[in-house]
Formats: C-alpha cells, structure tokens, sequence
C-alpha cells in the first residue's frame, strides 16, 4: 500500500535515508511538509504490514516536478516495489499537471539507472560535484504525455 507520508512516520524514514544515503533531507523538512506548510514538496510511504518498506518525494512546482529521496529497504528490492512507488510518484505528479519530471542519481547506480530508464526517463546532463562527497549526478528527464 502507498500511502501520504506522517509524522508518525518520520524517525523512521530519517533512520532509513542516513543509514542508505549517508545523509538525511532531515526531520525538520519533512515536517514542514507533512504539516502542508509546504504546498511544494509531496512524500509517500510504501507499507507492507505495518511496516514502511519504501519511500519517495516528489518536488512540484508548476509544469514541472523533481524525484527527491527515493528508497527501497534493502530485503524488498528486487520485488519491483521500487517500480511500483516510481510510477506512483510519476501519477501522482502527472494529476497535479506536471509535464517534465526529472531526477539525480550517481553514475555507478545502475540499478536505479536501469529502474528510471525502463520507466522512460532519459539521460540530459550531468551536474558536476553534486553529492556532498564530490561525486557527480547524472539527471535523467521525463516527459508526461497527455
């Protein structure tokens, strides 16, 4: 089940992002946007027993949006979860009349490279030094079709 991120929800998700990332968009921003004070950022959950297994982010500002953080926990990749939160976030954005969505992701991430491809994201650019440790991102750019 894919539901709208709570604050419930928020340790746990923070947890997650620092132990897959490294790093964290942090406890106070997500507040902020399940409270609606922020009307930019959407976050939804992907529960299986009462238990979040997934996560993503969908920045929306206009005709356009970008995928924020995004994760499956590790024991339930490989099940197309990921495709299935992906293709959410993409509705879910296309509804609140987004024509472009695009995204990050490190160059050796080829299995997300791979996931974002087959969901019809293509490369556009790459922006350099842009994760903390100096790596690279390469954006990959969809558009939504009526």
């Amino acid at each position: 089940m894919i539901r709208d991120l709570e604050i419930k929800d928020i340790e746990r998700i923070v947890s997650d992002e620092e132990r897959i990332f490294g790093d964290s968009l942090g406890k106070s921003m997500l507040e902020v946007s399940v409270k609606k004070d922020d009307l930019l950022n959407h976050y939804f959950v992907m529960e299986e027993n009462d238990s979040i297994i997934g996560y993503i982010g969908v920045w929306i500002d206009g005709k356009n949006a970008q995928i924020l953080n995004f994760y499956v926990n590790e024991e339930h990749r490989r099940k197309h979860l990921g495709e299935e939160l992906l293709r959410y976030a993409i509705s879910y954005s296309k509804e609140n009349g987004v024509d472009t969505i695009s995204l990050e992701v490190r160059p050796h991430n080829l299995i997300a490279v791979d996931l974002y491809k087959k969901v019809g994201f293509e490369y556009s650019y790459k922006r350099k030094y842009y994760y903390n440790d100096g790596e690279d991102a390469h954006v990959y750019i969809r558009y939504l079709e009526d």
